[in-house]
């Protein structure tokens, strides 16, 4: 098969580029299969730039902040041309709006990205400018979960939809753990944390609730990494915990993945819509395993009795228990982080992700 022309769209604004990390690296890792010679299409000003640039790929800018723009599609589509490109990989909703649009009358094969479970109808009129668009020819999903309740949705197209697992590189978590001291925790603590945008749906309220059930010498201390100290919300539910100073609202950090490998666990009660949570995968990097709930991905990023705990969504009690389990039993939690390690290097890392993709590209473009 000839060299295959991409062209990647994408979009990050933070300086942070932690977040976007896995995605960048299936990005340049295509690159240098030597197989497929990708073009990005960036915002300006994104840190992806310099990224993309240092690695051979030549990147081209558009703002890309809105659904809908004529001067975007126009963009996407003269590059379609100009490069001769066979596939256009759209990694966002803005991506997916405009990408698809500019791929109406071309030949080009044109992927979207689904990047968690729900928030999506047949009879959602806006479900069909994005991931129902007819234009689309596969929609790469991040998890199996993720797949199958696409397919609900796809009717008699259930094929455009496919799993592959974003990967993490473990030389990315080699920085020494956060120091804490600052903190100023109990001598012995067991320490809990959870990593997430505290959107209701990550179950925050679900965790202050099973720590109020936990025996109150429980020695145990949680931190809570994007939850604002200053909200009068977060500190309400820390209240409602019955762990006043023993409950940490950290707000933002850029060290987030430092700050899990800190603590003895990590925890992710959402309630619904869920991929495959990224600060999981960071945490167990660095062999920190996790309790999650059987939502979207999760349990396929956390083998139960395994690598950690896997409990029903919304339910305290189950989730108080678990960690108790891993509390009272210290050695059965390390060699749970000991396996989640094992398990991020050999099933969710980047070289996987790479050849995934590109078996996706290569069926796309001999059908």
């Amino acid at each position: 098969m000839n060299m295959i022309n991409v062209l990647a769209v994408t979009h990050h604004a933070r300086e942070n580029i932690n977040p976007i990390r896995p995605e960048a690296s299936q990005i340049i890792g295509l690159h240098k299969t030597g197989k497929v010679k990708v073009v990005a299409l960036c915002n300006p000003n994104s840190p992806l730039i310099a990224l993309f640039e240092s690695h051979g790929i030549e990147v081209f800018t558009d703002k890309l902040n809105q659904k809908f723009s004529l001067t975007t599609i126009k963009k996407i589509k003269q590059l379609i041309k100009d490069r001769d490109i066979k596939i256009l990989h759209l990694f966002n909703n803005i991506a997916c709006c405009n990408g698809a649009m500019a791929a109406i009358g071309t030949d080009v094969k044109a992927i979207a990205y689904r990047g968690q479970t729900g928030n999506m109808s047949r009879i959602d009129p806006l479900s069909y400018l994005t991931l129902l668009h007819p234009r689309l020819d596969k929609i790469i999903c991040v998890a199996k979960a993720v797949e199958l309740e696409l397919k609900t949705h796809l009717g008699r197209h259930k094929d455009k939809a496919v799993t592959v697992y974003k990967g993490h590189d473990s030389s990315w978590y080699q920085n020494p753990k956060a120091d804490l001291s600052g903190l100023k925790l109990p001598e012995d603590s067991f320490i809990i944390s959870l990593v997430a945008n505290l959107r209701p749906r990550k179950g925050l309220p679900v965790l202050m609730e099973a720590l109020s059930l936990l025996p109150k010498d429980t020695n145990l201390d949680v931190l809570l990494v994007g939850a604002d100290p200053s909200s009068e919300k977060i500190q309400a539910l820390i209240e409602s915990s019955g762990r006043v100073g023993r409950v940490h609202a950290l707000g933002y950090r850029t060290d987030a993945p430092e700050v899990a490998a800190a603590s003895d666990l990590t925890v992710l009660p959402t309630t619904k819509r869920e991929g495959l949570c990224r600060a999981v995968l960071e945490a167990n990097s660095y062999g920190v395993p996790a309790i999650v709930s059987d939502t979207g991905g999760n349990a396929e990023l956390v083998k139960d009795g395994h690598s950690g705990i896997v409990v029903p969504p919304s339910k305290p009690q189950e989730l108080a228990d678990a960690i108790m389990q891993l509390y009272n039993d210290r050695a059965l939690c390390a060699l749970y982080g000991k396996n989640a390690k094992e398990r991020a290097v050999n099933k969710f890392n980047v070289e996987q992700g790479v050849d995934a993709t590109l078996k996706v590209y290569q069926s796309l473009l001999s059908s």
